[in-house]
């Protein structure tokens, strides 16, 4: 038997030794990056994602719930694997199992869900053009998209190839090349053995 009720705005299922089995779809933060376990002499994938939402309450307060839902994969020869990394945003489409608990930190009876993920989707940045990641149809490999930023830092005197060091405010480095574009330095990069050309090349046009 199960009770399915909402309490603002929020759908509460109660649960009386049954588990119950239905399509879903979430979009959602990964928690953790995604492990490969095995079981029975079978392995699989598993990781959870985190899905916030949010309401109004009739006093006209936001309030916000995020439920973390464990997700399971049977191919763990998927090239998606590696790309299921702490923080990236994704899409998981699959056959859900509901399922009640003993909780022993909240000591009380809790729901939980589960997904057996037949379909996942890695998702890019809100209203980007282009997305984080782009897939090789012919081969299925996975390629990362760099999103890359222009500095109005003069680059007079500069050739294409040249590096200027830049810092932010909280001391982070950064390199700006002779068109003017800026990405971060690497944290194993030694900066030290970087030349910065564009002071070189400045001063070389002073003496001119």
């Amino acid at each position: 038997m199960f009770i399915i009720e909402s309490v603002n705005g929020s759908f509460i299922v109660s649960l009386l030794n049954h588990q119950v089995m239905f399509k879903c779809e979430i979009i959602g933060n990964i928690g953790a990056d995604a492990e490969v376990k095995e079981s029975n002499g079978k392995k699989f994938v598993t990781f959870r994602v985190a899905h916030s939402d949010s309401y109004v309450d009739g006093a006209g307060q936001k309030h916000e719930n995020t439920d973390w839902i464990d997700c399971v994969m049977s191919n763990v020869d998927s090239k998606v694997i590696p790309y299921l990394l702490k923080g990236v945003k994704v899409f998981v489409r699959g056959n859900a199992r509901l399922r009640c608990y003993s909780s022993p930190k909240l000591r009380q009876m809790v729901a939980g869900l589960t997904i057996n993920a037949l379909e996942i989707e890695l998702c890019g940045g809100s209203g980007e053009e282009v997305p984080s990641q782009l897939i090789n149809p012919e081969s299925g490999s996975i390629y990362d998209v760099r999103k890359y930023y222009w500095c109005d830092c003069p680059v007079d005197g500069m050739k294409s190839d040249d590096i200027r060091m830049l810092i932010d405010n909280r001391g982070r480095q950064y390199g700006q090349n002779g068109a003017g574009f800026v990405a971060p330095v690497p944290a194993d990069v030694d900066t030290s053995q970087i030349e910065d050309k564009s002071s070189v090349n400045s001063e070389k046009k002073k003496k001119k």
